[in-house]
């Protein structure tokens, strides 16, 4: 308890402060700070502070220590920045260390440590440290030790999953994949690529493993090779696969034929508890032999003969020697090296503002929006009375007295029911208002009034109070996204079956708001003045589809999952750095997943996260940055894979939450066109997530409230792509158990429980790498990663792992 208080003391503190945190540059004035200093004041009115002890340190010059429960800025660092969330200096000669991530604007000497990510404008000699992404731009004249490392000029060396440097005269890389522009430059790893590697995607059959999917990267004169590749034929009946690497050295005998022999390593697994006629898993040491014939520029066959000794992992007895014949095609990738040419930075066009249309014809009627809000109720409720003949629907006044006076519980819905479903129900209230020509603020209430009705006047059983805050702010992050998109899609110029798409597609999104719309005429009125509701000169927005297949794991297995198609769609509008005089929502971004499994849920995540203020306090030719209020609305679900060993590989719900935020853009970063660092908290007001032990009715999760941290990092390369990074971290207590209640004899219906008493800490690390290809086609490859950790107050504590990767075509509109 005492941690949660002081948690959402920080977070009160830190939106009334936070436009002062973000670091001053020298010879300008202080912001304010909140801790306690010893320091003192230079003739030039600047700062200096030797020792800063607090939950945010602020000031022109850092010469000593500082030490903050929050964030820390400061011009010029000669000395040590101690941060929970993250330090930022303009100069630093010294030492940064963060929870989530460090910021220095010039190339600095000294140290970076941070279990997120470190960024610099260089490194003159020092260290970067990073558990997800470190980036110097600029020269590195250093170490870079981190999950992802970037640098536009190294002269040192990288050490991580996978380490990118555009020069590279000095040092060397060691890693999983490693690139640089550089042909010769040192590397060390399973892959190293560079503008002239060949890549080929390879597609055969063989001995050992009947099909097979790879990735050959070819350069001067050596290759590796990644692969999968299911059965193995060395077992029979059940499912069974191998992942395997092989490295080798192969010789052009002329443009289309080659010849080449490697050695290689696989991991086999036959998915079943291991007995004396098939162990679970073993491993390989292979060599081959093969032949390529190139048939054109981009289609190429090959074979292959050799020699594989499989054993036992555990005590390395030998399982059978066999013979590989393999056969198959190649397919390369002509991905095209880009010269570096500088890019420009993007604006937005705040001239010639478009006259937009209005809805309810500019005319605000709160009775039509509050009769459209109970209509939706009584709507619903007589279809399930009348048409379902649903016992929960025999309502009278009998109980709706009794709901009044016996309310409020947590009830035991279904996770998508209370946390997904609720809050789309109360999208409709608030864009019943909405659409009638009311306000964000205007109509917020109506998301609370239309939920209150249903809980106590809807149905028989006791008003629940987890729906309430569901529906009511998840309705109003929900329904105001949906508005704004149905902006986005109408043109009352249009005529004829263009309109009637439009108009449906809108409706389609927005539901009440295209109700209205008939209601009032606008659907088929024709005009060419105040014809639109979305300016796109004031208001960018990047919009794509990604359609591809996952892969989810079951309990963390690396084979034991099951492959589902995807549908992703993502969607960011507005700018997040024009925060000045804006209102809520006018830049919010939503991305949401689509399975297409029947084993897996329709919904298979939803993010949105919208501004409701915002304040820029940094735009300058170095960097742009803004602080904020943001509403959080985030949802995952999952079920058990099939055939599996039935654990829910992830669910979380962030269905209430709001809090704090910064955003910084670095333009112009050397070889990047966009380099961008988010970082949130929020207070949950109303979460969720799985439980080990709960099971009542149809609920199988805990619920309860707690905070998140989350951060993005984004990195666009120029004519190559991008890398977006996430860590999000949820933290949800659940207060209230059903320990000491007499189980035997409560009503279900009455029990009254969050859950079982826990507190649960959730993460969830994803990375995403997109390659463009023409036009606005891409290749995109992302992994998720996700841990849970769950403290029961009365069973036995639980950790729980697994990951999901996904591989996809997008479409960029």
């Amino acid at each position: 308890m005492k941690r949660i208080h002081q948690a959402l003391l920080l977070l009160i503190i830190s939106v009334g402060i936070a436009p002062s945190v973000v670091a001053q540059t020298p010879h300008r004035n202080h912001g304010a700070s909140l801790s306690l200093a010893i320091g003192h004041r230079n003739a030039d009115s600047t700062r200096t502070k030797a020792v800063d002890l607090g939950i945010v340190g602020a000031a022109d010059t850092l010469r000593g220590a500082s030490l903050q429960a929050i964030t820390s800025g400061y011009g010029v660092v000669r000395g040590v920045q101690l941060s929970a969330i993250n330090n930022y200096a303009t100069s630093l000669r010294g030492v940064q260390a963060a929870a989530f991530y460090n910021v220095t604007m010039q190339p600095f000497r000294g140290l970076q440590l941070s279990l997120g990510s470190n960024i610099a404008m260089g490194v003159r000699r020092g260290t970067q440290v990073g558990l997800l992404a470190n980036v110097a731009s600029g020269s590195m004249r250093g170490l870079q030790v981190g999950g992802y490392n970037y640098a536009d000029t190294l002269t040192g060396s990288q050490v991580g999953l996978i380490n990118v440097a555009l020069e590279h005269p000095h040092g060397v890389q060691v890693g999983l994949v490693n690139y640089t522009r550089d042909t010769r430059a040192k590397k060390i790893g399973l892959v190293n690529i560079n503008p002239s590697t060949l890549i080929d995607v390879m597609a055969f059959g063989g001995s050992n493993t009947a099909a097979n999917m790879a990735l050959r990267f070819r350069n001067r004169s050596t290759y590796n090779i990644i692969g999968v590749g299911s059965p193995y034929v060395g077992f029979d009946g059940h499912f069974s696969g191998a992942l395997y690497y092989r490295l080798g050295q192969y010789f052009r005998l002329n443009d289309r034929w080659s010849l080449s022999g490697d050695i290689g390593y696989a991991h086999i697994e036959s998915f079943e508890e291991s007995s004396q006629q098939r162990p679970n898993r073993l491993f390989s040491l292979q060599a081959r032999l093969n032949a390529d014939y190139q048939i054109n520029r981009h289609l190429g066959v090959f074979a292959s003969v050799g020699y594989a000794n499989t054993r036992y992992y555990h005590h390395q007895q030998h399982y059978k020697d066999e013979l590989i014949v393999e056969g198959g095609l190649a397919i390369r990738w002509n991905h095209r090296p880009d010269p570096y040419t500088p890019g420009t930075r993007a604006t937005t066009d705040t001239t010639g503002h478009v006259p937009l249309g209005q809805w309810n014809d500019g005319r605000r009627n709160f009775w039509k929006a509050a009769a459209e809000t109970a209509g939706i109720n009584v709507l619903v409720h007589c279809f399930d009375r009348f048409v379902m003949n649903e016992d929960f629907a025999k309502v009278n006044f009998k109980t709706i007295k009794h709901n009044i006076d016996n309310g409020w519980v947590w009830d035991n819905d279904q996770f998508s029911t209370n946390l997904f479903a609720h809050p789309y129900h109360g999208n409709l209230y608030f864009n019943a208002a909405r659409s009638s020509g009311l306000s964000f603020w205007q109509s917020a209430p109506y998301a609370f009034a239309g939920s209150l009705m249903w809980e106590t006047c809807g149905e028989i059983e006791p008003p629940a109070i987890n729906d309430l805050m569901a529906t009511t702010m998840g309705g109003i992050c929900i329904g105001e996204v949906t508005h704004r998109i149905s902006e986005i899609i109408l043109n009352d110029s249009s005529r004829g079956f263009r309109r009637f798409l439009r108009e449906a597609a809108a409706t389609l999104i927005n539901p009440m708001g295209g109700f209205n719309r008939l209601l009032t005429g606008s659907a088929w009125r024709v005009r060419n003045d105040h014809n639109k509701y979305y300016d796109a000169k004031r208001t960018p927005i990047d919009f794509s589809v990604a359609l591809g297949t996952r892969y989810l794991s079951d309990d963390g297995a690396l084979f034991r999952g099951e492959w589902n198609p995807y549908v992703n769609l993502f969607l960011e509008y507005g700018h997040p750095f024009e925060a000045n005089d804006t209102k809520p929502f006018d830049f919010f971004s939503l991305e949401a997943t689509v399975g297409m499994s029947a084993n897996q849920p329709l919904i298979n995540r939803l993010h949105i996260v919208g501004r409701i203020w915002g304040k820029s306090v940094e735009t300058n030719s170095d960097m742009e940055a803004e602080v904020g209020l943001f509403q959080h609305f985030n949802y995952y679900d999952s079920k058990p894979v099939k055939d599996g060993t039935q654990l829910t590989p992830y669910r979380i719900s962030e269905a209430a939450a709001l809090g704090p935020g910064m955003l910084m853009r670095f333009p112009q970063v050397g070889a990047l066109n966009r380099l961008e660092q988010r970082i949130y908290l929020s207070g949950i007001l109303l979460g969720g997530t799985k439980s080990d032990y709960y099971n009542v009715i149809d609920r199988d999760y805990n619920m309860g409230s707690g905070f998140s941290v989350k951060t993005k990092t984004q990195m666009d390369f120029r004519s190559i792509g991008r890398f977006i990074l996430h860590a999000n971290y949820y933290r949800i207590f659940t207060w209230k158990g059903y320990e000491g209640k007499d189980l035997e004899h409560t009503d279900p219906l009455y029990l009254n429980a969050q859950g079982d008493k826990s507190n649960a800490e959730l993460l969830e690390l994803s990375s995403m790498w997109e390659f463009d290809l023409r036009g606005p086609l891409s290749i995109s490859w992302g992994a998720s990663y996700f841990v849970r950790q769950t403290r029961y107050a009365y069973h036995d504590n639980v950790n729980a792992r697994t990951f999901e990767t996904r591989l996809g075509l997008t479409w960029h509109i």
